[in-house]
């Protein structure tokens, strides 16, 4: 199987993006409408959204209720249940494949494939490739191009497109505006960083406008 795109959408979950969130990142509610934009577009367009959650309890390593150095670890959020963990309104879907963090046989794979909601894997670390079924999903589904977008740009986001950069194989776009990071300046070098690498840029604008599937 071949899918020439998908959209890859990043932890866009309450306690990150609105403001009486557990772990809110300052200004996130601003990317709101764009993350609502490309939801919709995606679905009318009939392309892929794939992406993840972070599935939290407070026995996790990146939990620290205590004394959380916020680069390693973090208070508690997205805990299981929880309704900060529950996506935005402008990403949710009633239809959604929840993937859990455990290994899934190749039927269960083929399953999730030929599910039509969008895939979200749940993940207790920064690395959404520590659930072992997204390297799986995403390789049968072998996308050419990948756009990604979501919180936080300089965590979760970061290490979903080094994950990515590291498979040698995807166009990826990444929605400018429509992420949010923790720190501004490294999410401003992480960007540059990025492009170097052959990340590409681009706007919600651009994405509507469809100049990404021509």
């Amino acid at each position: 199987m071949a899918t020439e795109i998908i959209f890859w959408d990043v932890d866009t979950q309450r306690d990150f993006i609105e403001p009486d969130g557990k772990l809110y990142i300052k200004n996130a509610e601003s990317i709101k409408p764009n993350l609502a934009k490309l939801t919709q577009y995606a679905r009318m367009q009939g392309i892929r959204i794939l992406g993840s959650v972070d599935y939290h309890t407070t026995e996790d390593p990146e939990i620290d209720k205590d004394n959380p150095d916020y680069q390693n670890t973090y208070p508690p959020h997205c805990l299981r249940g929880d309704p900060g963990a529950e996506k935005i309104m402008e990403t949710r879907s009633e239809i959604a494949i929840w993937v859990d963090p455990i290994t899934y046989d190749d039927q269960k794979i083929e399953e999730i494939i030929k599910s039509k909601g969008p895939i979200y894997f749940r993940k207790n670390r920064f690395d959404v490739f520590t659930n072992p079924n997204a390297k799986k999903v995403l390789e049968k589904l072998n996308p050419k191009k990948i756009v990604i977008y979501g919180v936080a740009a300089d965590v979760c986001v970061k290490h979903a497109i080094e994950g990515l950069l590291n498979e040698g194989k995807y166009d990826i776009y990444l929605v400018i505006d429509a992420i949010e990071g923790i720190d501004e300046e490294r999410t401003r070098k992480l960007v540059e960083d990025w492009a170097k690498k052959g990340v590409k840029a681009v706007t919600t604008s651009a994405i509507l406008n469809g100049e990404i599937l021509k």
